[in-house]
């Protein structure tokens, strides 16, 4: 399904490091490893103009600051951090087409096409996924503690997960549930990941907490906001709906999600909007700079890296204060 709607936008991608025909140069977080790399230390030598780079970013400011000896290098990237936390002449603020990992087990990779049709018999009423990571400087902690919450008070919540029910394909946790609660890491404008996107290829109706303006890229009726720091409040949004049979209301709209996932927020879709509104970008004449990794980038200006460093344990502290503010 991908590949074809490539080939529709006129692309073709090559995902092998080692290729040196291409006009565009996509990196989704990071330039690959080489073998026995254990970090990162690549150097691209361009085959397309410096303009002709994308970068996707992945993680959250409240997780990690990317650095301006790395950003800088390309013409183009696609972020959900705030300005503040990344500046860029070329920067698109943007959810970033994030990997999803539903259909994503160890024994079988359910294709775009395979998603598309299935639909799955919802047999029980509610799950969630949430690991015991507890910092405190992203939502982790208070997400966890939610979780908990919410288990004691919902015997009809099943949870998944590290240090609960382990499964080997997300699908597992959301196939089987009329409703998810899918709680963010981190709240912003904008940043949006597989915990939503991942509840919508399953048809799942999520009780969501995370981007603000996630209406702006789905159906409203497709997902039921939830204040996480409110849990009383929360618990009565989710017991009301499901009392009221929202799922069965709401599944046009959240089919309407589950295609948008499939056709217009994946990263293929990104790079050929991004191609098509710089059309003479493509067959441009050949670059000769590069682009460095992460690591190689910090290691050629170290004071730049440090700096970089010190804003990263600025914003660290800013939030786990926040936190703490919250309790």
């Amino acid at each position: 399904m991908l590949q074809g709607f490539a080939e529709q936008r006129g692309l073709r991608f090559t995902f092998d490091p080692e290729a040196r025909d291409y006009d565009w140069l996509a990196v989704y977080e990071n330039l690959p490893a080489a073998e026995g790399e254990r970090r990162p230390v690549r150097v691209e030598e361009l085959a397309c103009p410096q303009e002709n780079t994308i970068l996707f970013t992945t993680e959250p400011s409240g997780i990690k600051i990317y650095g301006r000896t790395f950003t800088r290098q390309f013409g183009h990237v696609v972020t959900s951090q705030e300005p503040f936390a990344l500046r860029h002449p070329g920067r698109i603020w943007s959810q970033a087409g994030l990997r999803w990992f539903y259909g994503n087990g160890s024994k079988h990779l359910m294709t775009a096409d395979e998603i598309r049709d299935h639909f799955p018999e919802k047999t029980r009423m509610i799950g969630t996924v949430c690991s015991t990571k507890r910092q405190g400087h992203t939502l982790h902690r208070l997400r966890y503690d939610f979780t908990q919450d919410m288990a004691a008070r919902m015997p009809e919540l099943d949870v998944f997960g590290r240090g609960h029910r382990p499964v080997d394909d997300k699908a597992e946790s959301i196939d089987p549930y009329k409703y998810h609660i899918a709680i963010e890491n981190h709240l912003a404008q904008h940043h949006f990941t597989e915990k939503l996107s991942d509840a919508f290829l399953g048809l799942s109706l999520p009780f969501y907490f995370g981007a603000p303006n996630a209406a702006d890229y789905f159906p409203s009726d497709s997902f039921i906001a939830i204040d996480i720091r409110k849990p009383d409040e929360a618990l009565r949004v989710m017991k009301q709906a499901m009392a009221d049979g929202e799922y069965e209301k709401r599944l046009p709209a959240i089919k309407e999600a589950r295609r948008r996932v499939l056709e217009d927020h994946n990263i293929i879709t990104l790079i050929a909007n991004i191609v098509d509104a710089n059309p003479g970008g493509s067959g441009a004449k050949r670059g000769g700079g590069t682009i460095k990794s992460q690591r190689a980038a910090r290691q050629g200006h170290p004071f730049l890296a440090a700096g970089d460093f010190a804003f990263r344990e600025i914003l660290h502290f800013r939030n786990r204060v926040a936190g703490w503010l919250s309790r």
